[in-house]
């Protein structure tokens, strides 16, 4: 409250005219300007919106994740287990 009848009391500054129609054209050439993801979007996909390769990479996620997961190995190996018990001992080929 104290601040605002504070700003109240200061007297105002008009801001000339050629200042304000450069900060307004610097403001229009910075939203202009491509953004890291859209620079990013059209190297990988020129012209579709940002969401259909993100949809391409989140679908060939799923395809790989599900065909890995279903698709037996030819040699598969029994999984090994890992003692949590104790501490795990190295053996750097060394003799004490």
């Amino acid at each position: 409250m104290w601040a605002d009848a504070l700003l109240k009391e200061l007297p105002s500054v008009p801001v000339p005219a050629g200042l304000e129609a450069r900060i307004l054209a610097d403001f229009d050439r910075q939203a202009m300007r491509p953004r890291w993801a859209d620079r990013l979007r059209e190297a990988l996909w020129p012209g579709a919106p940002l969401w259909r390769p993100a949809g391409a990479v989140a679908l060939a996620l799923a395809v790989g994740v599900l065909v890995g997961s279903y698709v037996p190995l030819e040699d598969e190996q029994p999984a090994q287990t890992i003692a949590l018990d104790e501490a795990p001992s190295f053996d750097l080929g060394e003799s004490s």
